[in-house]
């Protein structure tokens, strides 16, 4: 839920970031943003996603757990200091080496601490988590994120006027949200740093390092241009590519989102109860569902894109519609492995996985060294697309091992030809005001996808009409 919150705030907040921020200012808050979500990956150093795993062994007892929390936290705490500390030291470089301006750099510098509270507030969430407190969790993670956006809104736009207060708004939200969270956290639990534990916490971080490395890998395949475009243009280039990049994101992760994370879990219990037989049967069933949703979502975007950006974004990110498109087909298609990787997922081979990941990380990066100086931003969208689609197709193949996923080549070759056939018809919608072309453009567009489902999906129809006459019977025994 909390990835889930965070998208949709994103896009709420989109509109309001895109106008009130000039283009240098939008691409230095991309890339301090950036900067942080990888300092954060690497301060948890493994030890919040050991936690998870080790928890149950040494809650038995009230000395076990004393040890388990304090050995969590005191570590923790170190963590978040050493990378603080080596944080400001690099800050410097960071600094001659980007050339940014005083206000710019202090952004940097406010983000140091979020930097230490941030990876505390982690852990106190997942001794939330496997306390089976999530609605509280969830609860307290939506009014305190919405306040936050609320502050750094209020302190950016009139109060100090200057992009640093954007930041300063997100630090003292994550502050108010480390005393809500320690509150619960030390009526839960006694702390005694004597009895923090060095053997658990090697436990913790042996267990955590490889899902760090995961993660890290995957900002970097999500991120890494961010840097490089910098280097080869200017902060103007790199904000007209954020605001690209980040609304295909949104678009793609509020869709995608809930559908891939309610898969996983789903084929691995089939698995255990049902086979291979059925598991397989259940992820064919639920890719030729996603085909008939993305395929049309992919060519709606590229015909609506434009007026979409000046609707939310204003006229002058109006050229970012030359490049999204790629950026969010790109997106879907790398989603799409929680299909394609089930094989491996099921067959506990994580490090070949791992290795998928590492491989499009190089090829990105190489991608983008090649491309960038010649194609500037179309270049650095084409690097993004390609080796999400390498890290799927090697997932499906390596995959098919050990299970082996239908793909209904029909339903492909049916839902592109009627998308190709929506694209060309909203092409000639055009009034000459933007918002209204987008209203009317999503209208027909779904007109005409759902048309065309209905006449394909016979039994999709048939169930959806079954169901609903059922509906209507119990609402008639209920009133009479």
């Amino acid at each position: 839920m909390g990835i889930g919150l965070a998208q949709m705030l994103g896009l709420i907040t989109f509109p309001i970031l895109t106008r009130a921020l000039t283009k240098d200012q939008y691409g230095v808050m991309s890339l301090v943003t950036t900067t942080i979500l990888f300092a954060v990956a690497i301060s948890k150093a493994g030890l919040s996603d050991g936690m998870i795993r080790f928890y149950k062994e040494y809650s038995a007892s009230l000395e076990r757990r004393t040890i388990f929390a304090s050995t969590v936290l005191m570590r923790g705490l170190v963590f978040s200091l050493v990378s603080v500390v080596l944080y400001i030291a690099i800050l410097p470089v960071f600094s001659h080496y980007l050339g940014f301006t005083r206000n710019y750099m202090i952004c940097f510098s406010v983000m140091a601490l979020y930097l230490f509270i941030r990876p505390l507030n982690i852990i106190i969430m997942n001794f939330i988590r496997v306390n089976d407190r999530t609605f509280f969790l969830n609860g307290v993670n939506l009014l305190l994120t919405c306040f936050s956006i609320g502050l750094s809104l209020v302190l950016l736009l009139y109060v100090f006027r200057e992009l640093y207060g954007f930041f300063i708004g997100g630090v003292i939200g994550e502050f108010i949200a480390a005393s809500v969270f320690f509150y619960w956290f030390f009526k839960q639990y006694s702390i005694i740093p004597s009895a923090a534990s060095g053997d658990l916490a090697k436990q913790l971080i042996k267990f955590g390092l490889p899902l760090l490395i995961g993660e890290c890998a995957f900002l970097a395949l999500s991120y890494a241009d961010r840097y490089l475009i910098l280097a080869y243009y200017n902060e103007s280039v790199l904000g007209l590519y954020s605001v690209g990049y980040n609304l295909a994101m949104y678009i793609a992760n509020l869709i995608m989102f809930s559908i891939t994370y309610a898969i996983v879990p789903i084929y691995v219990d089939l698995y255990g109860t049902e086979g291979r037989e059925k598991t397989e049967a259940f992820l064919g069933k639920c890719l030729r569902y996603l085909i008939i949703a993305l395929i049309p979502i992919c060519f709606g975007y590229l015909a609506v894109c434009r007026d979409l950006f000046i609707t939310l974004a204003s006229d002058k990110y109006a050229d970012a519609a030359s490049f999204s498109p790629i950026i969010l087909v790109g997106t879907i298609v790398f989603a799409l492995n929680s299909v394609f990787n089930a094989g491996l997922y099921l067959a506990k081979k994580t490090a070949i996985m791992l290795g998928i990941m590492l491989l499009a990380v190089v090829v990105k990066i190489a991608m983008n060294v090649l491309l960038l100086p010649a194609y500037g931003v179309m270049g650095a969208a084409i690097a993004t697309l390609i080796p999400c689609v390498m890290v799927t197709l090697l997932n499906a193949y390596l995959s098919s091992k050990y299970i082996r996923v239908k793909i209904d080549v029909k339903s492909i070759i049916y839902y592109g030809a009627l998308s190709i056939v929506m694209l060309f018809v909203l092409r000639y919608i055009d009034t000459s005001i933007a918002s209204i072309n987008l209203v009317l453009k999503v209208f027909v567009g779904i007109m005409i996808m759902s048309l065309g489902a209905y006449y394909k999906e016979k039994d999709v129809v048939l169930f959806f009409k079954s169901h609903f006459k059922r509906m209507t019977s119990y609402s008639h025994k209920f009133s009479g």
